[in-house]
């Protein structure tokens, strides 16, 4: 199926717990080199075709490796199950790694499947099952360790674009790298930082494509670099190893003097002064400044004199109602007044009044004015 799966095969097969399940890996090398990927295929196979059965597997996770899951196929038939899955695996370490698998077999029947399928789609009812961790012995590889100093692990190329290599002070170069390839490959720093420039850089950007061939990867650094006079962009060497090949091989550029012209003071100084300086006392703004003062003291006290008013007249028309009160010599004279006034607090009075006038009747002047005063 593929090239290099059959360059080394590793082959197991086992039967589990009364000959239920079988299970085998094939890996594609049992003995790379630290950083090398290699494939695992791991097949399971239901045996026993009397139940209806589930399979739950992963490799676990270790400092010793690290893996990625590029491929998967299922046979979802019941009472025969089997499923196929491909990993990719990267050693981390040299000499002997255990790659560890952990995996559950959940075990019903039939009756048990038509009931947990029997409800809606808003009924859905839960699968009733005896789940199993099946314990598999780990996979245990052999691992080459690298040359000396070795930097990155596959077949990769690195290219990178300087802008300019003279330049203002304080005027940024930009400088641009990518570094592209098959591998093994993870996020790194590429330039330091150094006392004779200033560096500017985001974080590397890093892309990944995991398959049963292998990773593609590509890592990407933006720098801008900028300083007041000459400087020396350091030159940047990758040490690299292709496990395919096996053999070395250098990546990077060489180092960059940078011209920086400098920048005569004089013409970074203003001449002129935005705004112009002031000129002795500015009356203008200091008349504008008093004329909103004034507004506003007055906007201030204006309605509080306006209501002290309006409470002063009030007090004073109940003073003169008062004084016509008590001034009026005869019911009708008072009753005159209460009807000019026509306010419905005096109804009772005007009613009394009114039964002497018209009616009358025997109420006393000052009777009525006690029901008013």
């Amino acid at each position: 199926m593929l090239k290099y799966f059959f360059i080394s095969l590793f082959f197991i097969f086992n039967f589990l717990y009364a000959n239920d399940v079988g299970y085998s890996f094939h890996v594609s090398n049992e003995d790379p080199y630290e950083k090398e990927g290699i494939l695992l295929d791991v097949n399971l196979t239901q045996l026993d075709k009397s139940k209806v059965m589930l399979f739950n597997f992963s490799l676990k996770k270790s400092a010793d490796y690290t893996f990625h899951q590029v491929g998967f196929t299922e046979n979802e038939k019941y009472h025969d199950l089997r499923q196929e899955y491909f990993y990719l695996i990267y050693p981390k370490k040299s000499g002997k790694i255990a790659i560890a698998f952990e995996m559950t077999k959940s075990i019903t029947n039939d009756d048990k499947v038509a009931y947990g399928i029997s409800g809606d789609r808003d009924n859905v009812k839960g699968l009733e099952k005896e789940d199993i961790v099946v314990d598999l012995k780990p996979l245990v590889l052999e691992v080459k360790s690298l040359p000396l100093n070795i930097d990155l692990v596959g077949d990769f190329t690195l290219k990178h674009t300087l802008d300019k290599k003279i330049t203002q002070a304080y005027d940024p170069i930009n400088l641009s790298v990518e570094l592209k390839g098959k591998g093994f490959l993870e996020s790194f720093e590429l330039l330091k930082k150094d006392e004779n420039y200033r560096l500017f850089s985001q974080n590397p950007k890093l892309k990944l494509l995991h398959s049963k061939m292998g990773s593609m990867a590509s890592l990407k650094w933006d720098y801008a670099i900028s300083a007041k006079e000459n400087f020396v962009l350091p030159k940047v060497s990758l040490k690299a190893f292709n496990p395919k090949t096996q053999k070395s091989y250098e990546l990077g550029f060489p180092a960059y003097k940078v011209a920086v012209k400098q920048v005569e003071s004089a013409t970074l100084l203003d001449k002129e002064d935005y705004p112009a300086r002031a000129k002795g006392i500015e009356w203008a703004f200091w008349a504008n400044f008093l004329s909103y003062v004034i507004v506003f003291v007055a906007g201030f006290l204006m309605p509080r004199d306006l209501f002290k008013q309006k409470r002063k007249k009030a007090q004073s028309d109940e003073d003169i109602l008062k004084e016509m009160i008590k001034e009026a010599k005869t019911h009708k004279a008072l009753l005159q007044v209460l009807l000019l006034e026509n306010k419905a607090e005096f109804l009772d009075a005007i009613e009394a009044l009114e039964g002497v006038v018209y009616n009358a009747k025997k109420t006393s002047l000052s009777a009525i004015k006690e029901m008013i005063l």
